[in-house]
């Protein structure tokens, strides 16, 4: 081997041991995040949705207990609000403020200098699906408190419940998604969170306005994962699969948003 093709070789070599993994991507993502606010605040606004569930359930107790409704009726008012309002602008808070931290370094212009601006880009998603899986854990462990300890509902009825939780979490990622691409191009919390307020805004008056015209609406995914607006399909596979593949679809519109305007960031 000529000494020529050894000295490639050996740069190729260092190249590649020092690009950082995606998993080292991940837990820098996870260490500067730290957003205790985030998690104290989801626990807070999950609760008062919960509050209006239980509350729901207690004024029309009789009515229920006539037709057999125990954790529908919770569920029905314990999801609106957050779904509609509190878990979008959470989650947009929480992405917004780890997002607007890259352009006071201008950490974009270096990763995208180094060539690992793809690796942090899976790193961010990842550390995104993370935490809209906690999300939605949070929820669902609260409701499962409210039901069980307070009215002593049967766990056995819990099943579809447990399974919106993965739709849900797909949409909580596709709003934190999307909020990471915005949040490039705005390069400020303040930017970034004027425009998702906005969103979230059209979209509960979509909501009201046209149920059927917010299904699609990505700040309204988490209402339409939920089942919310038709309790009667919660336990549907038709509407399991079709909200499902929907958030699935806007994680990938805004993946793809995202690396564009990440390459493209000063």
């Amino acid at each position: 081997m000529s000494k020529q093709a050894v000295a490639f070789k050996t740069a190729t070599s260092n190249i590649v041991r020092n690009q950082p993994s995606i998993l080292a991507a991940l837990n820098w993502e996870i260490r500067k995040a730290g957003n205790l606010w985030y998690w104290l605040a989801t626990i807070l606004f999950d609760a008062i949705g919960m509050f209006n569930g239980w509350d729901q359930y207690i004024s029309y107790q009789e009515d229920f207990h006539a037709q057999g409704v125990t954790w529908s009726a919770v569920w029905g008012q314990a999801v609106l609000l957050p779904s509609m309002v509190f878990m979008p602008l959470l989650v947009a808070a929480f992405a917004a403020q780890v997002e607007a931290n890259e352009h006071k370094g201008r950490n974009w212009q270096r990763l995208n200098a180094s060539g690992t601006a793809g690796t942090a880009i899976v790193g961010k998603m990842l550390h995104g699906l993370l935490a809209s899986f906690l999300t939605i854990t949070i929820f669902e462990i609260e409701f499962i408190l409210v039901g069980r300890l307070v009215g002593n509902f049967s766990l056995s009825e819990l099943v579809p419940y447990f399974l919106r939780a993965f739709p849900m979490t797909l949409a909580v990622w596709a709003i934190m998604t999307l909020t990471q691409a915005i949040a490039v191009r705005t390069e400020s919390f303040a930017s970034t969170m004027s425009i998702l307020l906005l969103l979230t805004l059209a979209g509960c008056a979509i909501s009201v306005a046209a149920p059927s015209l917010a299904l699609p609406y990505p700040l309204a995914l988490i209402t339409t994962a939920s089942a919310v607006r038709d309790l009667g399909n919660i336990a549907s596979a038709s509407s399991f699969v079709a909200s499902t593949v929907l958030a699935a679809v806007w994680v990938l519109i805004s993946g793809l948003i995202f690396r564009r305007l990440a390459k493209k960031a000063v």
